[in-house]
């Protein structure tokens, strides 16, 4: 059994990076084309093959499992229609019930039925039945905040929609306190503002690529040989502020992998070092912790870090000379707070916002383009000021982007957003021509056509989902089946090839992501499907529930793969779900599981008809990838889903409803004519939030004062808190397995002499989907569970159960 051990570093992140305060007024946006989660509660019930009557107030006249209904209302707020419109209904439940909770849905028998008619009388039935069901409560807590949370005593079919405490929670649970309590009067609804400041202050780890970056440009070390904490993956982006955290183990990582790089440094130190080591002396070593030590912590010094590393240096150096003395500076510095973490704190302004000081903007933009640390030019205008303005960030975005480290830093933007950083797992008797070389010639080819993008294209969306051409070697050509390229290679050895004719049209039909997007030994419509809708629309789709049989349709020679995959639409368990993916998995049918062309499928003539539903903006037919890759390039939908995601990878966050008011504004601003991924860069670089951060209730930690770099010694961990209760007995059942991930509930319970708070860290093969009755916070050392409200402590020798979900 795991039990959770937190580190020094985690004490320093940990007060700034958790959810909002209930008291922080949401932002929300009323447009809603984004974060559309299709298939939700009734879907995923209708998927286990149960109905809807018991959610969220279904079934009778009054709420079950120990309820009671508080009867009629006799409270509320004068403008409690215009908060749920605002707050309730645009940003989440047009979008996250009404698949289920209309008169023609799956939950069409429960007491919670939405018009969607999108008339002022719907608005007003539509909040009379969410403040009925508000109203109802269970051990006295309100129904509408239990079901969607998974923390009624029955559970949740659909599980976790609205995790607990999450600041959607928290907007609902202010709607719950007006409409029953009458409390929150004074709180304005509020939609989404143009230009409005938003986010919270953090403090983000670097992840390990712009560790192995920062390291590279700062001392001209190759870290990527290192074993250092892996980086949770959320929603396909390694760079989350909230999931990026050390444990204690973590810390030891750090501090090897911090020696042997100083150590590997001080063997040949180039100009990083102004004197020769054998006649190094104080004078010399002061010269160097002042460029140095800036350069690490991307900020000014401060007396008390010259004076903490000099002494350092001075202790050292007085056993083991001068250059034992620097290699000790370098090695502190590398597990110092101010260089593993970024922070985004700022300082109060007058309107009692925070305004992130001149280097915080700079390493922002640098991480955001760059992956890795301001250069001088950037630092110094931090340094005199002149990054203050949004015409400096500007002509500094469009600096840095002429940069030839923009060419990497842009390219892991679009692994992480198309999937692609894993590689993929193929069967060799299925497919013996993909090679290990043939493999590598795809990823460069990736890498080619994004820097063609951006250096010698326009950069556009539709560029980028129509473009002509692709860089093939001669291997890959012969593996494609395109004439052999002629013409001068770029440093990788890939050549620009015309496509036109050959079915192969922008990212859609590059080999890396038509092979990471399939099976290991044939295409996957379903795959490629939610592929689309998740990635490219911005539309997240919940995991199949527990119990189902998810695999994948055995091979048939007397079907093709669409054939196959069709069942699924046509079976009432699972066509609410795969309605909404296949018809667009199939729409890729003449590309094999590596990203071959093919107009048969085993003898079978392929069909690539497609059909999107439910995206506002780009539902409609297409016929194979071209078509829907125009589509997409004209795509409302598409537009605003770049800009979501460039802004979740520049903010390391997953705020959807901030986000998504910030990608539509961005959006609109720009028009289609300048959605170009410099355009979107020097958008996001200028708005009050990359500048700006919103107060909180909790108290300002200031900077870290615990700086293990700076002691007589790299930090350890004799300081780390002890769990929380040691003896507990805790047991995993695998609940189903699919292809890209699985379901598992769990038994916790308590081996102790008293009642006791349980808090354990289970391994999770993937990134954790959905959770219910208990809350989740994932680390380096695995995912920390704890309790909800009501099984937070457990008796002695009794039991708490939960239950989570995970995708691959």
């Amino acid at each position: 059994m795991n039990t959770n051990t937190t580190g020094p570093l985690d004490k320093v992140e940990a007060s700034l990076s958790g959810p909002l305060p209930t008291s922080d007024a949401p932002r929300r946006t009323l447009r809603q084309r984004l974060g559309y989660a299709l298939v939700l509660s009734c879907a995923t019930v209708a998927a286990a093959g149960v109905g809807c009557t018991n959610l969220l107030g279904g079934g009778g006249d009054d709420e079950t499992n120990g309820g009671d209904n508080a009867g009629a209302l006799d409270s509320g707020c004068a403008d409690d229609v215009a908060f749920f419109k605002a707050n309730l209904w645009d940003p989440i439940m047009s979008s996250k019930c009404t698949v289920c909770h209309t008169d023609s849905g799956l939950a069409k028998g429960t007491r919670m039925v939405f018009d969607t008619s999108g008339t002022d009388e719907a608005l007003q039935a539509n909040f009379e039945a969410v403040r009925d069901i508000a109203s109802l409560q269970v051990n006295g807590e309100s129904t509408l905040l239990l079901r969607p949370s998974g923390r009624h005593p029955e559970g949740h079919a659909g599980g976790a929609l609205i995790p607990f405490q999450s600041e959607e929670y928290a907007v609902f649970e202010k709607f719950v306190n007006r409409v029953t309590l009458g409390v929150g009067c004074d709180q304005q609804p509020i939609a989404c503002e143009p230009n409005m400041v938003s986010g919270r202050r953090v403090l983000r780890r670097m992840s390990r690529v712009e560790f192995d970056r920062t390291v590279a440009d700062l001392l001209g070390v190759d870290a990527t040989g290192y074993i250092l904490p892996t980086d949770a993956n959320v929603e396909g982006f390694d760079n989350n502020a909230d999931a990026l955290m050390l444990a204690g183990t973590d810390v030891q990582l750090m501090r090897d992998a911090a020696e042997d790089i100083s150590a590997r440094v001080i063997e040949e130190p180039g100009a990083l070092v102004p004197c020769e080591l054998a006649t190094g002396d104080d004078a010399c070593a002061t010269e160097f912790f002042e460029s140095f030590g800036r350069r690490a912590f991307r900020r000014p010094l401060t007396q008390q870090d010259r004076a903490r590393y000099m002494e350092l240096y001075r202790g050292v150096k007085a056993d083991e000379g001068f250059a034992a003395g620097i290699q000790a500076m370098i090695t502190a510095a590398l597990q110092s707070p101010y260089f593993l973490y970024r922070p985004e704190i700022g300082a109060v302004a007058a309107d009692g916002t925070y305004q992130l000081l001149p280097h915080e903007i700079a390493s922002q933009l640098s991480y955001m383009i760059w992956s890795s640390m301001p250069d001088d030019e950037l630092l110094s205008k931090a340094e005199s000021g002149e990054l203050a303005t949004p015409a400096v960030i500007s002509a500094e975005v469009d600096r840095m982007m002429q940069d030839p480290r923009a060419d990497a830093g842009v390219l892991r933007f679009f692994r992480t957003w198309l999937q692609l950083n894993a590689k993929p797992s193929k069967d060799m008797a299925a497919y013996p021509e993909y090679t290990e070389a043939v493999r590598q010639a795809i990823e460069k080819e990736t890498a080619a056509f994004v820097r063609h993008l951006i250096r010698e294209g326009s950069g556009s969306l539709d560029e980028m989902y129509t473009a002509n051409y692709s860089y093939v070697n001669q291997e890959l050509a012969s593996f494609y089946g395109l004439e052999a390229p002629g013409g001068a290679a770029d440093q990788d050895g890939m050549t620009r090839v015309d496509l036109t004719g050959s079915n192969r049209m922008g990212i859609l039909t590059l080999g890396s992501v038509l092979s990471s997007h399939a099976h290991a030994a044939e295409s996957s419509p379903v795959h490629r499907g939610k592929f689309v809708r998740e990635q490219l629309l911005c539309q997240p789709l919940p995991p199949p529930p527990a119990g189902l049989d998810v695999k994948p349709p055995q091979p048939d020679p007397t079907k093709s793969t669409r054939e196959r995959f069709a069942e699924h639409s046509n079976n009432e368990a699972c066509g609410s779900c795969h309605t909404l993916i296949d018809g667009i998995g199939f729409g890729f049918e003449h590309f094999d599981g590596v990203g071959r062309y093919r107009d048969n499928d085993d003898g079978h003539p392929v069909d690539a008809s497609g059909n999107i539903v439910g995206a506002p903006s780009t539902s409609g037919e297409f016929d194979g990838t071209g078509e829907l890759a125009q589509k997409l390039a004209q795509s409302p939908d598409a537009q605003a889903c770049f800009t979501l995601q460039w802004l979740r990878f520049g903010f390391g966050a997953m705020d959807q409803a901030e986000l998504s008011c910030m990608a539509e504004q961005i959006t609109g601003q720009l028009g289609p004519e300048n959605l170009t991924i410099a355009g979107v860069i020097k958008a996001i670089a200028q708005s009050p939030r990359f500048t700006k951060r919103l107060a909180e209730v909790a108290a300002d930690p200031g900077s870290p004062t615990d700086d293990p770099g700076g002691d007589s010694g790299p930090s350890g961990t004799d300081s780390e808190p002890q769990p929380t209760n040691a003896d507990f007995d805790v047991e995993e059942k695998v609940d189903s397995v699919w292809d890209s991930g699985g379901c598992k509930s769990v038994t916790v319970t308590n081996l102790g002499d008293a009642k006791a708070a349980w808090e354990i860290t289970l391994q999770v093969d993937g990134t954790l989907s959905d959770v219910w009755n208990a809350v989740a916070e994932a680390g380096n050392a695995g995912v920390k569970f704890t309790g909800v409200d009501w099984n937070a402590q457990i008796e002695k020798s009794a039991s708490a159960s939960f239950g989570f979900c995970w995708r691959e």
